[in-house]
């Protein structure tokens, strides 16, 4: 419920608090004393937006500030799920601020947020009516939100919202998968051709880098030849060769070598220069072998350079491993080429199971909505009745949404799914007799509207949650009975709501549990208007006034204490 409101600097009013407590509270006051000024406040928590031409002092800033206390653990808990600030305990305050400047700030419990985010807030807790202010009930969304209350379709809604977006997602990547699959088409020819180009060649890694040093050794081998043959002889293979020379020196060593550890480590190391020596000859020996003179060998090397080197500068590549890495990459992509298909073809199946469930899950929601218009018509028709449409007619019409490019297919029918489902709803209602029932928006006043969203609210009082019902001026254009009977429907809707009503009728008036009184007084060559709670005298002076005038009779007074009685 709203506890607290501040003003400061906001039109008429210079300054006020206002302490309101639960139930049905009166708001009244002449004409121009400041209550749509109020309720012009109250929007700007609602996130409105405003600028400085509504400050009472120009120099100063503008201050609204409303506390909300007592709040239910749904609303809580769609409050904690928003973004932006902190929630703690029960009590939540905003405040909107205007400087000089016209520039406007947000704050939800000291935390700045966006108007976007105070929008989302705020309708947890107010719902404000007016006959300028009830777009919302006109809108089709808001009849269809207000439908599905009365089944109880949230959860099933919430499952056709994520199976939709999972059919969009999947939608999305077939279409992906499928331009992929049209650029690789245009693509394919040249990649084959790339494969077989490259892979005739017989490509290897290192191959080239190999082939290259190979041609040095063969481009000199009489020196090579010369050079090895001579060292390995010097090495190992003459009489007198290094080995041979070494053998004997480490013969006589090896007898003494137990003498002392440190000769021990200088024969070892000999030993080993003795085994490299004889495995240096051994390589020696086998290049001997592989340099000789081959002009085959040296053709066919020749021939294997030159084929790297015209496929590098064909493909643009600088070494032998990067054109296998080329021929490695088309291959793949050949590959996958042959697998797009058999992806899409998965994907399409898996969104026809998907569509198969987001039909069954449409099916019950519609269902359920043309299983809850009957009884949702009778309960709304009862109140309006009360209300003073005694012989309207109110209808709620359920319908698919077609379009030519919907994506599922039912019926014979090709339907656009949103998030809610595949229908449309409209709330129809016949005010006068002999005339067609129609769309609210061009069959009901602005009056009647708002009893007409009276009515909605007292029928679904049961089902909905919203902390604070704002009706300005929702007695335009009824009185006498009409009017007693909507102030008794408000008295008993604020049983489970808080009601802020703005009246100018003596029946309504008195059925609020408090009144406030809105004043304008011209001072010091300066207007201002001014909030003040009437005692119950002062209410019986108020509504006899409302009754017959600024002076109010005997007769007045004594109604207005019978109507307060009730």
């Amino acid at each position: 419920m709203l506890q607290h409101l501040h003003i400061r600097n906001y039109a008429l009013f210079a300054e006020v608090d206002i302490d309101f407590p639960s139930g049905l509270v009166i708001l009244t006051g002449e004409t121009g004393a400041g209550k749509s000024l109020l309720v012009g406040a109250l929007g700007l928590i609602m996130g409105k937006r405003a600028d400085s031409s509504v400050m009472f002092r120009t120099d100063e800033k503008s201050v609204v500030e409303a506390t909300f206390g007592h709040l239910s653990t749904q609303v809580q808990k769609a409050l904690r799920d928003q973004d932006g600030f902190d929630m703690e305990g029960r009590t939540l305050v905003i405040r909107r601020e205007i400087s000089p400047s016209g520039k406007s700030r947000a704050f939800v419990n000291d935390t700045p947020v966006t108007l976007d985010v105070l929008k989302e807030i705020s309708s947890l807790l107010v719902d404000l009516h007016s006959q300028h202010q009830n777009v919302t009930l006109l809108n089709h969304d808001h009849q269809r939100s207000l439908l599905d209350l009365f089944p109880d379709n949230e959860v099933l809604i919430q499952d056709f919202s994520t199976q939709l977006k999972d059919c969009e997602r999947l939608g999305k990547e077939i279409e992906e998968l499928e331009q992929t699959e049209a650029t690789a088409r245009e693509q394919l020819q040249y990649l084959k051709f790339q494969q077989e180009d490259l892979g005739k060649a017989g490509l290897k890694d290192q191959e080239e880098e190999a082939l290259e040093q190979e041609l040095q050794l063969l481009h000199n081998s009489e020196e090579v030849v010369e050079a090895v043959g001579r060292s390995a002889d010097i090495l190992y293979h003459q009489e007198e060769s290094i080995h041979q020379r070494l053998s004997e020196l480490l013969d006589p060593l090896k007898k003494v070598r137990q003498v002392s550890a440190h000769l021990e480590e200088e024969v070892s190391k000999l030993e080993e220069v003795s085994e490299q020596l004889r495995e240096s000859a051994a390589a020696f020996d086998n290049l001997l072998e592989t340099v000789e003179s081959d002009p085959e060998r040296l053709a066919f090397i020749e021939q294997r350079l030159a084929t790297y080197h015209q496929l590098k500068l064909k493909y643009n590549c600088q070494t032998s491993r990067e054109l296998v890495e080329l021929l490695n990459r088309v291959t793949t992509q050949i590959d996958d080429f042959g697998s797009l298909e058999a992806k899409i073809s998965a994907k399409k199946a898996d969104l026809q199971q998907g569509f198969s469930r987001l039909k069954a899950t449409g099916l019950s929601i519609e269902s359920r909505r043309q299983a809850a218009c009957p009884i949702l018509e009778q309960k709304i028709l009862d109140v309006l009745r009360q209300v003073g449409f005694e012989k309207a007619r109110f209808e709620i019409a359920v319908e698919r949404l077609e379009a030519p490019a919907g994506i599922l297919h039912l019926e014979d029918q090709r339907l656009k799914p949103v998030s809610s489902g595949f229908n449309k709803v409209y709330f129809l209602i016949q005010t006068n007799p002999g005339m067609p029932a129609g769309p609210l928006s061009s069959t009901a006043s602005g009056g009647e509207i708002s009893r007409v969203m009276l009515a909605i609210k007292a029928a679904m009082a049961d089902k909905s949650d919203f902390p604070v019902l704002i009706f300005d001026e929702i007695d335009t254009g009824i009185s006498g009975e009409i009017a007693n009977k909507v102030g008794r429907v408000m008295q008993l809707l604020s049983k489970r709501f808080q009601i802020l009503s703005i009246t100018h009728l003596p029946q309504i008036a008195a059925r609020g549990g408090t009144q406030f009184m809105i004043r304008k007084v011209a001072e010091d060559a300066q207007t201002t208007s001014s909030v003040e709670r009437l005692t119950r005298e002062n209410r019986i002076i108020e509504i006899a006034k409302m009754l017959s005038g600024d002076q109010p009779s005997h007769s007045a007074m004594d109604n207005a204490r019978e109507l307060l009685q009730q």
